[in-house]
């Protein structure tokens, strides 16, 4: 008899940025695309929160959108997962920083894990698995960083956070049944040059396809609770007719 494949669901495990609030861990998202395969966008602090038996004997990609500590710090958790293999996806430029924070001192080298490892660049590409493709556009920040979209058989998933608008960022988002968008700084304040700030959402919001639109990846210090994630939803409900302010624990189906 065929095994059953149960709809894919994502699961949002860590929404802040920069560092842990009283609202939520940094950032990680879960994409559980059948019963075999999982899907991780970035490894922050969230990464605690995941069901070590929902992973366990899993083919599990993570998809590291670069490499600030709030978007990788859970690269040491990982062997407590115990998949049955691992691959992740990095920027080109920044495979050889990824090898070496995997391994001593500073984790458990991937040659004695107990599971294999492998690791794939990317940077405007197209990455083939069995079951999904991973689309990736070079975005814009102060460090290498990728947008990815999850193309899966009747669903695909845009996941960008850490840019400023750009071409690509307008382009791997504009086509995508799910956009997964980081925050901006409420009451139009500006940002540091290297976030979106409220015009640049908008312009994102206004030119996507997207059905539905979930703002993640909050500032810990300009969002220190939920009221100010309601004021920022106040200010951007009217850019998209879908959108949802992601908090941990977040529960997506299909």
């Amino acid at each position: 008899m065929k095994e059953e494949t149960k709809a894919f669901e994502i699961v949002f495990y860590g929404t802040s940025g920069w560092f842990d609030s009283t609202s939520g861990a940094t950032n990680s998202v879960g994409v559980f695309v059948n019963d075999r395969d999982i899907v991780l966008f970035d490894l922050g602090t969230g990464v605690r929160k995941i069901d070590r038996e929902s992973v366990r004997d899993k083919n599990v990609t993570v998809m590291l959108s670069h490499l600030h500590l709030d978007h990788c710090y859970g690269l040491h958790i990982l062997p407590m997962f115990q998949p049955a293999s691992l691959t992740i996806v990095i920027h080109e430029s920044l495979k050889h920083y990824l090898e070496t924070l995997f391994s001593f001192p500073f984790v458990k080298p991937r040659e004695q894990l107990k599971f294999p490892v492998d690791i794939r660049v990317a940077k405007d590409t197209s990455l083939n698995f069995d079951n999904f493709t991973i689309k990736t556009q070079a975005l814009k920040h102060n460090t290498p960083v990728i947008g990815a979209q999850l193309q899966l058989e009747n669903k695909s998933i845009c996941y960008c956070v850490d840019t400023i608008l750009c071409d690509s960022l307008l382009s791997i988002t504009k086509d995508c049944d799910i956009l997964i968008l980081e925050s901006c700084p409420v009451g139009g304040k500006k940002t540091n040059g290297f976030h979106l700030d409220i015009e640049q959402l908008k312009a994102v919001l206004t030119a996507t396809h997207a059905e539905k639109v979930i703002i993640t990846h909050f500032g810990a210090r300009q969002y220190p609770d939920p009221k100010t994630k309601e004021l920022l939803f106040a200010s951007i409900k009217d850019f998209h007719h879908n959108i949802v302010m992601a908090y941990d624990g977040l529960v997506i189906g299909s």
